[in-house]
């Protein structure tokens, strides 16, 4: 990873400076060598204030009245951070002092305690954060800072924004807090009064100075180790930004269903989200029913559902399911409904009141599409309207047989399986949505080819996974393809003739398309975010290149 740090203040007679920089050098150690006094000799002229980098000599433009250089050497990563005024690295000074120049002058956020993001391919980005210090003796009584990251990638930079600018948060929070006392103590007086007879110590606010005086950062916040905290706090940002590529690792490529769950993860992380097993559902008439609902809203990451968890009982459960409907047109069926995104419900009956046995069954369901396509609710009540693409309904509870509201998709398919007493066998299984007699729908390859894999006896269940993972993968990326043409120059003639989208697909009916439409929603946001930054610099050089 190539990225640096700084920090910057805008000088009241200078302008916009340089106050440090951190920059990640390769390490590599030789005992024979006498590393920090090579670069105590290499940094020495960049550190003077009559260097050729055109460092003034002014208070305010320096942190320490010495030229102190600070390393620190990262054995692990084989990396030396070294922090100075300065850099011999020409090409580094110069992007660090157009940042300088930028965050101070020009690049503002629209909200406070925002950061600004800048910069171009040729020169590299700027992730940049201002801030104000308060000063009894600056004009207006504060100082303008930033602290900014540099990076040649736009992209890993945009995907590290939120830690950097969380990291950036508290260096500054700790510096406007030492400032804020700072400025108490130097803005008031103790005066002893006297009032009858009795004496007391009372703080009177002293009028600011004529005259602006320079000061230093570190006499401002009132701490003479600040360059070793300032240090601190850039390589903690650079080895953080270097250790999350390596943070999450895969046996082989990542899958878009493995990245969309760390995703989700991630997601449920940061916003704290708490699980509820109660929930209610809205009705057609938009009154609100309490009702008892077992309901997981981050039901795709339990590990309830996943087939992994099931393996050999949750195959078992799906080939009984099978061999009971007796009808492998019904199972075309099911399963051509079930990937297209129609609604799936499932009423099923077990008196040992045991969930585990249907939430295997529904794990194979959950294999046969991507993890962001499902949607799965548990109800021991009645069924409203919901958006849950996969219900598992428990039916022990009921008493009527109006379980279902008429408001219910015209689309849904009904299952409805009997467990035997111990939970373990399935003593039926009944297609209650029958498909029509004369229906001739094209079954897609995807479908037959799971059937094909599911009433092969010789396959076992971590095969079968693998199998299925591996045909979920190709519609992935024919998802994947969709998605860019919608954001092609041509997608307004291919949306009106898709012929032309199987051709570049490579599909042979319109019902493939419905697959690779709905599947669209298993395709991971960062992939999404990375076609739509592409296309927005696309649309940018066309402008440049039109003017």
């Amino acid at each position: 990873m190539n990225a640096s740090c700084a920090l910057q203040h805008f000088c009241d007679t200078h302008g916009p400076q340089i106050l440090l920089c951190t920059e990640g050098r390769p390490y590599t150690h030789d005992r024979n060598d006498n590393d920090n006094e090579i670069l105590k000799t290499i940094y020495s002229q960049y550190i003077k204030s009559d260097n050729s980098q055109g460092k003034v000599a002014c208070k305010s433009c320096t942190v320490s009245p010495d030229g102190i250089l600070v390393t620190t050497v990262d054995l692990l990563n084989h990396m030396q951070y070294i922090t100075s005024p300065s850099t011999p690295n020409q090409e580094l000074f110069k992007n660090i002092r157009n940042a300088c120049v930028r965050s101070l002058n020009v690049e503002k956020s629209m909200e406070n305690d925002h950061p600004v993001l800048f910069g171009d391919d040729e020169n590299g980005y700027c992730l940049s954060l201002s801030f104000p210090c308060k000063d009894f003796y600056a004009r207006g009584s504060q100082r303008l800072y930033s602290l900014c990251f540099l990076c040649r990638d736009k992209y890993y930079l945009l995907s590290l924004m939120n830690r950097i600018n969380n990291c950036m948060k508290q260096a500054i929070y700790w510096l406007q807090y030492d400032a804020n006392q700072t400025y108490e103590n130097e803005g008031h007086i103790k005066v002893n009064t006297t009032f009858n007879e009795t004496t007391k110590v009372i703080s009177v606010c002293r009028p600011p100075p004529r005259m602006p005086t320079l000061r230093m950062i570190s006499d401002i916040v009132q701490d003479s180790n600040l360059i070793y905290r300032v240090h601190a706090l850039f390589v903690w940002i650079l080895r953080t930004a270097n250790s999350a590529i390596n943070e999450l690792h895969f046996d082989g490529l990542a899958t878009e269903d493995l990245t969309t769950k760390f995703e989700r993860q991630n997601a449920f992380e940061n916003d704290h989200i708490v699980k509820q097993r109660t929930g209610t559902l809205v009705d057609s008439n938009n009154l609100t029913t309490n009702e008892i609902i077992d309901y997981d809203e981050d039901d795709f990451d339990s590990l309830e559902y996943h087939f992994s968890s099931y393996g050999f009982e949750a195959l078992k459960l799906f080939k009984m399911f099978i061999q009971k409907l007796n009808n492998i047109n019904y199972l075309e069926y099911i399963l051509y409904n079930w990937i297209i995104g129609n609604q799936l419900i499932i009423k099923y009956t077990n008196k040992t009141n045991n969930k585990d046995y249907i939430r295997a069954f529904a794990s194979v369901f959950r294999l046969f599409l991507p993890d962001n396509c499902c949607h799965l609710i548990e109800t021991t009540d009645h069924i409203a309207s919901c958006t849950a693409n996969l219900i598992l309904f428990d039916m022990n509870s009921i008493e009527t047989t109006n379980e279902i509201d008429e408001n219910l998709d015209n689309n849904s398919i009904i299952i409805k399986i009997t467990f035997d007493d111990t939970g373990e066998q399935i003593q039926e299984a009944e297609l209650e949505t029958l498909p029509l007699l004369q229906s001739n729908t094209y079954i897609p390859t995807y479908v037959k080819t799971i059937i094909e894999i599911l009433i092969d006896y010789t396959i076992d269940n971590e095969a079968l996974e693998a199998m299925i993972t591996q045909q979920k993968i190709k519609y992935l990326n024919k998802a994947k393809l969709y998605f860019q043409l919608g954001r092609c120059q041509i997608a307004s003639t291919l949306s009106m003739d898709e012929r032309k989208q199987m051709e570049i697909l490579n599909i042979r009916d319109p019902n493939d398309l419905l697959i690779i439409r709905f599947w669209q929603r298993g395709i991971s946001q960062s992939y999404k975010t990375q076609i739509r930054l592409l296309k927005q610099d696309d649309n940018q050089q066309q402008k440049v290149q039109k003017n």
